[in-house]
């Protein structure tokens, strides 16, 4: 089957199971093809993952309920509007642009529940946006409890999903996990043991970055920062209230605000770099303060311990 495809940018994609969403077309190839699918048409919206700078062909086969003209917020303007309501999980087998739009060629359903039954479990990210999350653990580092918070596009409602993990992996692995599930979820509305393990390398290395830039350049307010957002760890905690106390100080003794700024930053890095014993040596900082800093594992972890951590988590926030 094939049926138009709309491309997604911040992925935001309606629950499969008649979740509804509207939203307006400024782009004029778009906004065409929206008009020449029509009331009651069918089309394929998914999201573009900007990780991997292209289109990622998993995403939700929706039926457009209502198009209409009106003006646009802040008197920008008339923009073409739609409404449209989710049918299905589905995937594109490729993508052809024509005259009339964007299609989605050999669409498949995807039924994420057979999927985990074979085996191969996915975190569907449809219908909800995943804020935040923190991990848990016991005096005996085994009982490791991940949550992943978020909102439902349609009401705003919280939602959750929890996975017990009971010793699958170690806690420093579990809090990269736990970056990485929102990571993909953000970036493909998905979690599977693939894109998992492909968030987990990137937000690693992001966060070595972070580690090896604050050090070296003296910024202490990078550290843990991602393209997911900032990690809550004990380095990032430090590095923030250290900041603050070392500028009050600056600013105490009589210092202008740029110099405060400068001299607090340095500070900064050097208490927490002698606190928590992290080398300032270049090669190895950034690992120290990955793993002891903010408690992350960069180890490539296997697919089949993957493919177990996910089945600790429900399908969605609704299962």
């Amino acid at each position: 089957m094939n049926v138009f495809a709309l491309p997604i940018i911040n992925g935001v994609l309606p629950r499969p199971d008649g979740g509804v969403l509207q939203g307006v077309f400024l782009d004029p190839y778009f906004a065409r093809m929206i008009t020449n699918a029509g009331v009651g048409g069918e089309i394929f919206i998914f999201p573009i993952s900007f990780e991997d700078n292209g289109l990622y062909p998993v995403g939700v086969l929706a039926r457009i309920e209502d198009i209409w003209k009106d003006a646009l917020p802040g008197g920008n303007g008339m923009g073409l509007f739609a409404r449209v309501i989710g049918r299905e999980r589905s995937r594109a087998r490729n993508f052809e642009f024509t005259d009339k739009g964007l299609v989605a060629c050999g669409i498949e359903k995807l039924d994420f529940q057979s999927l985990r039954d074979e085996g191969y479990p996915v975190i569907c990210g449809a219908g909800w946006h995943p804020r935040g999350g923190y991990t848990t653990f016991d005096s005996d580092r085994k009982n490791i409890e991940i949550t992943i918070y978020g909102f439902e596009y349609e009401t705003g409602k919280e939602v959750a999903i929890v996975g017990h993990l009971n010793g699958e992996i170690e806690p420093e692995k579990a809090h990269t996990v736990e970056h990485a599930i929102i990571r993909s979820l953000k970036n493909y509305a998905i979690c599977t043991p693939k894109t998992l393990r492909e968030s987990m390398r990137r937000e690693t290395a992001e966060l070595k970055w972070s580690v090896e830039v604050g050090i070296a350049k003296k910024l202490p307010e990078v550290f843990g920062v991602t393209r997911s957002g900032i990690c809550g760890n004990p380095l990032t905690q430090m590095a923030s209230y250290y900041l603050t106390e070392e500028f009050k100080n600056q600013i105490k003794r009589g210092a202008n605000l740029i110099d405060s700024i400068v001299e607090a930053r340095k500070k900064t890095v050097s208490r927490i770099t002698r606190d928590m014993d992290i080398t300032t040596r270049k090669g190895v900082r950034q690992l120290q303060g990955l793993k002891k800093g903010m408690f992350h594992d960069d180890t490539p972890e296997e697919l089949r311990i993957l493919k177990k951590v996910i089945m600790k988590f429900p399908q969605d926030p609704w299962h």
